[in-house]
């Protein structure tokens, strides 16, 4: 068992505080207890509130009191159920993730996965899901080889550590596809149509169950519905909603 102080800390925490003394990644002030942003940076950080779009989870300003699905989302087919995020898709927030993405900083995980529990809590949808399964969205082998992990399965596994749901990397990437950064919605749906396939020894474990898809980012909804599709027609998962960091 591992030793822990008598705030619960453990005591390794302590001592890489003492030989490597952490700072904050967004302001460099200095930081202890094993956190990654300090106080007044976590709070800074735009948070999405209502109003935003029942369907995709994009943003709106004004004072919009019922439920509605935007002009983006008319006449689109989408095989989840409903997505949502948790912080707005501003500078700090891009900062964060970039870190998080491409510079193997996955110790951020552990911070960022706090904001994904707090959507998970305030969104009265959620609560339908507090028994489901957390499925991250995979990355093929070469570049999870190249980047060192996966950030979308970092940040489920410590949503899992926060909320006791279990993380199951159900799906995967059956080949390689390019950067989804600069393509419009229908290029991204081509460029990842066929890219997924449920992973055979998961698909009595999900099967009949609801999931909630993991990612760093939802921008056009392509990722989060090609996963959906194959976790509902392959998998047999009643439900699928999506659970992101932040809304592109």
């Amino acid at each position: 068992m591992r030793k822990r102080d008598r705030n619960g800390l453990r005591i390794s925490t302590r001592i890489l505080d003492l030989l490597y003394p952490a700072v904050c990644e967004l302001c460099q002030s200095s930081l202890t207890r094993g956190r990654s942003l300090c106080g007044d940076c976590r709070d800074e950080l735009p948070r999405v509130t209502p109003p935003f779009c029942e369907k995709c989870g994009e943003v709106f300003d004004g004072n919009i009191e019922e439920s509605f699905r935007c002009q983006n989302c008319h006449g689109l087919k989408f095989d989840f159920d409903f997505s949502r995020a948790a912080l707005k898709g501003l500078a700090l927030s891009f900062h964060l993730v970039h870190g998080l993405k491409y510079q193997r900083q996955f110790y951020l995980a552990r911070e960022l996965a706090g904001f994904l529990h707090e959507a998970l809590e305030e969104d009265p949808r959620l609560a339908e899901f507090n028994d489901a399964l957390l499925i991250p969205v995979p990355l093929y082998w070469k570049r999870k080889q190249w980047r060192q992990g996966n950030q979308a399965y970092e940040l489920s596994r410590e949503l899992t550590r926060l909320t006791g749901l279990q993380t199951i990397e159900a799906i995967k990437r059956i080949r390689p596809t390019s950067t989804q950064t600069k393509l419009n919605r229908k290029q991204r749906l081509s460029n990842l149509r066929g890219a997924f396939k449920i992973r055979k020894k998961c698909a009595p474990e999900i099967s009949g169950k609801k999931a909630l898809i993991i990612d760093d980012v939802f921008t056009t909804g392509a990722t989060a519905h090609e996963c959906a599709k194959v976790l509902k027609n392959e998998g047999g998962v009643t439900e699928v909603a999506v659970l992101t960091l932040v809304r592109g």
